[in-house]
């Protein structure tokens, strides 16, 4: 019988979290440019050496695929984290702020056509 006690839910989503937040990091640092162009590099000449076979190009589309996949996943996690802190700080600001109009607070969560009536009515 273990000893651990067994992860919550919310233990495995923040540890997806911040492993998908540690993959966006990782992939726009300068040695994660550095090493795609190095990659490329050596894939295009392995192609001009084989002559790009079929298999070759497999390997270029597979590869490319699931890259860009992970990539797409990990940058919009990480962005929609970023935009919904901004918006919550954004959020407090306006509070503290006399005179403000707070119906502008969370404004990404109404209806468009509440958005667009409070838009205009802030340009007159």
């Amino acid at each position: 019988m273990s000893d651990h006690a067994p992860e919550s839910s919310q233990d495995v989503r923040d540890r997806i979290s911040e492993a998908a937040r540690a993959l966006a990091d990782v992939a726009g640092s300068a040695w994660a440019s550095g090493i795609s162009m190095v990659a490329v590099a050596v894939l295009l000449l392995a192609g001009l050496g084989t002559g790009f076979p079929s298999w070759w190009q497999s390997v270029i589309h597979a590869a490319a695929s699931i890259v860009s996949l992970l990539m797409l996943i990990s940058l919009q996690h990480t962005t929609n984290r970023q935009t919904q802190a901004i918006l919550l700080k954004l959020d407090e600001l306006v509070e503290s702020v006399d005179g403000a109009d707070n119906e502008v607070i969370a404004m990404e969560d109404r209806a468009l056509e509440d958005q667009e009536h409070i838009r205009h009515r802030h340009h007159r």
